[in-house]
């Protein structure tokens, strides 16, 4: 079911399967001044949720946010058949047969209505993730930018994300900086978020974080602007 995040804000989530065990993954909604929602990153959903997003408004856009969070927007489609579909670049063929407009690199669109900012975190081909700042909470959303996972349920996930230096604390984990292509342009990115006016951070993947997010997501990715270096060089 829905938990409330902030004014306008809410969440559902289910575990993720992996080869390695499950991962704590979040759907973010979000409704517009307008009414309309957006359901960012949908998962699975039951009827029960499904109901409880449609008592909040008319599902408006759906948002497959990266080349890595994209699985469930068919299904979603199929369930709000009238809602626009935003994509990141390199989605054409995960989401084959379904049509959607190109999320922008940077600042808004209609479809989101006024209360979302995007900005790509450029340099990292393979992920293209947009990251999302809804201004009238101070809440941003991302979903592998940073994680905040504290529980699992399985022992193959918790092994994974302690290599990928990811368990009990807010953290990039070390495949995004294996998948680094360009630095600069990766630091340049996370600059402009830096600078957004945020409190909260709603991860995909673990404990949404309050208060000091922004001095978490700051140390979590001081490397990219000094400091260590990518763990593999760019090719």
């Amino acid at each position: 079911m829905l938990r409330t995040i902030a004014e306008d804000v809410w969440a559902y989530e289910k575990d993720f399967r992996m080869p390695v065990g499950y991962l704590p993954a979040r759907a973010t909604v979000v409704r517009r001044a307008d009414g309309g929602i957006v359901l960012h990153s949908p998962l699975a959903f039951d009827d029960a949720t499904a109901q409880a997003i449609d008592a909040l408004g008319e599902v408006r856009a759906i948002v497959a946010p990266s080349r890595l969070h994209h699985v469930f927007v068919k299904a979603a489609t199929e369930r709000w058949p009238r809602a626009s579909v935003l994509g990141a670049p390199g989605l054409e063929k995960k989401l084959s047969g379904v049509p959607f407009a190109p999320l922008p690199r940077s600042g808004a669109a209609p479809e989101l209505g006024d209360e979302l900012t995007v900005r790509l975190v450029e340099g990292v081909p393979y992920i293209t993730e947009h990251v999302f700042l809804h201004a009238r909470s101070r809440t941003l959303i991302v979903t592998d930018l940073l994680f905040n996972v504290h529980e699992v349920r399985s022992f193959g996930m918790k092994v994974f994300l302690w290599l990928g230096g990811a368990w009990k604390k807010t953290a990039q984990d070390h495949v995004w900086r294996v998948l680094v292509r360009d630095r600069a342009a990766a630091a340049r990115s996370v600059a402009d978020v830096l600078a957004w006016d945020f409190e909260r951070i709603v991860v995909a993947h673990g404990d949404v974080i309050e208060g000091d997010a922004k001095d978490r997501a700051r140390r979590a990715l001081a490397w990219m602007g000094g400091g260590a270096a990518p763990l593999l060089p760019a090719t």
